[in-house]
């Protein structure tokens, strides 16, 4: 059996003060949210700060609602507008965290892991005109997005984007990205 007092522990060592692991829909994510908000206020943190950190957690979210593989193979199906993911905020010295990961298909790593790649290389001021450029675009019709919630995270991020995927089998990778936001 887990034992949650060490879970808790071991969250709480790692500066981790929200953290979610399940199914995740729109209405959590505007519950979680409000906490979020609540939370960062209660620890009196500037207001500029708190929105930062909010808007990292909902692109997040966000994407693991959007771009989740359908289905987990340890839960029973999900309803369509639910994804299985998880997300995490905390501290880690000067910055804030905001981590989240979900299940993609394997075919879609590529594509995502050069969008990355391309949107690190660039400064704030080539995220700026790149952000720019990628909003007069059309959207494609299969599209669940215009595909600009990595650059706005980048452009708010006060670090590079951090990302990881992890095969999990010839189908499937499990993406993990992570935002720094200064504490101060």
């Amino acid at each position: 059996m887990i034992k949650l007092l060490d879970l808790k522990n071991y969250l709480d060592g790692k500066g981790v003060f929200l953290y979610f692991n399940g199914r995740i829909s729109h209405d959590l994510l505007i519950q979680l949210g409000d906490t979020l908000k609540q939370e960062l206020k209660r620890e009196e943190v500037e207001s500029n700060t708190i929105v930062k950190v909010f808007s990292m957690f909902i692109e997040q979210m966000q994407n693991v609602v959007r771009y989740s593989a359908p289905g987990e193979t340890n839960v029973p199906p999900a309803p369509a507008h639910f994804q299985v993911g998880v997300v995490s905020v905390g501290y880690d010295g000067n910055y804030y965290f905001v981590a989240s990961g979900n299940r993609v298909p394997a075919t879609d790593v590529n594509r995502i892991r050069e969008k990355l790649e391309k949107i690190r290389s660039m400064d704030k001021d080539q995220l700026k005109v790149y952000y720019k450029e990628m909003r007069k675009k059309d959207i494609p019709e299969d599209s669940v997005g215009a595909g600009l919630g990595f650059i706005e995270m980048a452009r708010k991020a006060d670090k590079p984007l951090e990302f990881e995927f992890s095969e999990l089998n010839d189908r499937e990778s499990f993406f993990s990205l992570i935002t720094l936001i200064n504490r101060e």
